[in-house]
């Protein structure tokens, strides 16, 4: 059964085997082509997650190509040369230029509870040694308990309480605070974490300024990018190679080799740098795109697919028929 299944989607090739019920060398690799085009841990084993991927029904791969399709539809034709690509779904960042992939690493994408967002924008600038504006919902839900147990982490981790905001605010002592009085809804600082190796955004953003106050940074947190499905962050993007893309970025502005780059990642004062030349960059969800004449699906970490697949099997409105010339 599971010879016949790869054979169908094309990931086990060649003649069959003489005994169909070894699990030989050849059965191991097509069982990896699999698991590589589904984006799991690439191992040739059958586990309950690529048993799961294998049992999907080949109605719901067709729905997840359709829907994908859509998604296509909704791009600008032109996504610019160069530009920067995030599949938000598959964990990947690609820099594409003249069609071809020229950078590539991998990426850790909000949680289902804090979802990566999807938009287009274009790169403007850079920020070495950043320091991490800490968004309201980030500083009362995560760091604020954190620091009720144990206020010592305040200064540890680099934190600083701010009493305001702009050139008028006044930093605040946390041993003064009465931590226990403090909540949710009774928070009234503004928290910033300082430029350092404990910095949530490690030591570059990758700035293109949105309304969802989303961007791509460094972290320290380098461990995660060992894992297969990288869902972790609150809404921003960490990217794997930092050096790399700032390089790749700033290779337009003179004098920005990767020896300065690094350089200017050692430091420990905040440094903005304006790209001459502004990237293109997508934030995309696909779970299903053709790649090197195979077709590579993903799981649906947000749940999304569905939704667009109730509106493409909707009957039109009657206004939308009016509108488009229908009867």
């Amino acid at each position: 059964m599971l010879r016949r299944r790869l054979r169908a989607t094309g990931d086990l090739t060649g003649p069959p085997a003489s005994d169909s019920f070894r699990f030989d060398a050849t059965l191991r690799r097509a069982i990896a082509r699999f698991q590589e085009r589904h984006g799991l841990a690439i191992d040739g084993v059958v586990g309950p997650t690529t048993r799961a991927a294998l049992n999907v029904p080949v109605e719901a791969r067709l729905r997840q190509i359709e829907v994908n399709m859509e998604r296509w539809r909704w791009l600008p034709r032109d996504l610019g040369d160069p530009h920067v690509r995030v599949n938000i779904a598959d964990f990947w960042l690609r820099v594409v230029e003249g069609g071809a992939p020229a950078l590539q690493m991998r990426v850790v994408v909000g949680t289902r509870y804090r979802q990566t967002p999807v938009f287009s924008d274009r790169i403007s600038y850079l920020v070495f040694n950043p320091y991490w504006h800490v968004p309201p919902r980030i500083a009362t839900q995560d760091k604020l308990p954190e620091f009720r147990r144990d206020p010592s982490l305040v200064s540890r981790l680099g934190f600083e309480l701010l009493d305001g905001w702009g050139s008028d605010a006044r930093i605040v002592d946390p041993s003064t605070i009465d931590w226990g009085r403090l909540s949710a809804a009774n928070f009234p600082y503004h928290l910033r974490q300082r430029p350092g190796p404990a910095n949530a955004l490690g030591r570059v953003k990758f700035m293109f300024p949105n309304r969802h106050n989303v961007y791509l940074h460094d972290t320290p947190a380098r461990s995660l990018f060992g894992r297969t499905e990288r869902g972790f962050s609150s809404g921003c993007i960490r990217v794997e190679r930092p050096v790399d893309l700032a390089t790749y970025l700033l290779r337009d502005n003179d004098g920005w080799t990767e020896a300065r780059v690094r350089t200017a990642m050692s430091q420990t004062t905040e440094q903005t740098v304006v790209l001459r030349r502004k990237v293109p960059v997508h934030l995309l969800y696909w779970t299903a795109w053709p790649e090197d004449g195979s077709l590579h699906f993903r799981t649906d970490i947000y749940r999304r697919d569905e939704a667009v697949a109730s509106a493409l099997a909707a009957p039109p409105s009657p206004r939308s028929l009016s509108e488009s010339g229908g009867p």
